[in-house]
């Protein structure tokens, strides 16, 4: 497990909060189809959103592995450390 910046958990949080406010509470462990109830383009929203603010690209691939919001934070921490986009 990557160790995650508090700074991208934050991002994240803010990127939920702008771009699905209905969801409240962010739950960094729960599934974003199953246990959450996102469907794609709410994904993809929500991930261009997190680009944005991070300034960084989360490829298609790594996003289709991507079960969580944590598994999320680290990939983009993955990303950041190999020099960003």
């Amino acid at each position: 497990m990557t160790d995650v910046n508090p700074a991208i958990h934050q991002a994240i949080q803010d990127a939920v909060a702008t771009s699905l406010p209905e969801l409240g509470d962010v739950n960094f462990d729960a599934a974003l189809t199953s246990d959450v109830g996102l469907d794609s383009v709410q994904i993809m929203d929500l991930v261009m959103e997190i680009e944005d603010r991070l300034d960084v690209s989360v490829s298609v691939e790594a996003l289709a592995e991507t079960r969580t919001l944590n598994e999320l934070a680290e990939r983009i921490t993955a990303t950041l450390g190999e020099g960003g986009r």
